[in-house]
């Protein structure tokens, strides 16, 4: 993504919660595919694959596991993925290929993941819900947002001034950021101006 279109930040405050290589598993909200891979930080592959990765991924069923290093975390990958052989699929045609994601997705893997990640949490692992983890990291953002609004106001002008959100444009990317939070069920009050939130609330793509 070009310099142009970062206004608020969206990708994290450093790494993830332990700075720690992780095992993750990302299944498709509507669509019976999933992603297995690993990470330094989740949440920025999420976003890699799409702006409203909340949207694009069941959140509820999705799941990360802290390995304690990369190579561990490889050797889960590589088991798993032997074991998922015969579930390999295609990924939708929605993931962007920028996104460098066309391998590792699965179709009808749903109990064998699920039997990983309880087979990680008895050998003693730390096992995220992907829910709670990502609202954790946004919450954990939310200081920043008041200083993305300023750097956006010096560049662009008062929010007042602002255009509609459109595909292709910083502003969709602003809107998607901001969407997050109201889909993790975290308040935008006292992070951004009320000016800004009043924007967000005439464009945003979610419900309420």
């Amino acid at each position: 993504m070009s310099g142009s279109r970062r206004i608020v930040p969206v990708e994290g405050v450093g790494t993830g919660a332990s700075g720690r290589a992780c095992l993750y598993v990302l299944p498709c909200a509507y669509e019976d595919h999933a992603k297995l891979g690993i990470a330094i930080d989740p949440l920025t592959r999420m976003q890699a694959f799409s702006p409203r990765y909340y949207a694009f991924f069941d959140l509820e069923r999705g799941w990360l596991a802290e390995a304690g290093s990369m190579r561990e975390a490889r050797a889960w990958e590589t088991r798993l993925k032997r074991e998922l052989r015969a579930h390999a699929a295609p990924p939708p045609l929605t993931v962007p290929s920028r996104a460098a994601g066309r391998t590792e997705w699965f179709r009808g893997a749903e109990s064998a993941l699920q039997g990983a990640r309880a087979v990680l949490e008895a050998d003693g692992f730390t096992v995220h819900p992907l829910r709670e983890w990502v609202a954790l990291r946004l919450h954990a953002q939310r200081e920043h947002l008041e200083a993305g609004e300023h750097a956006a106001v010096a560049r662009f002008g008062p929010v007042d001034g602002w255009p509609p959100a459109r595909a292709g444009t910083p502003w969709d990317t602003l809107r998607d950021a901001l969407d997050a939070y109201g889909a993790l069920g975290l308040s935008l009050e006292g992070a951004v101006s009320p000016a800004l939130q009043a924007w967000h609330a005439r464009n945003s793509l979610s419900p309420g």
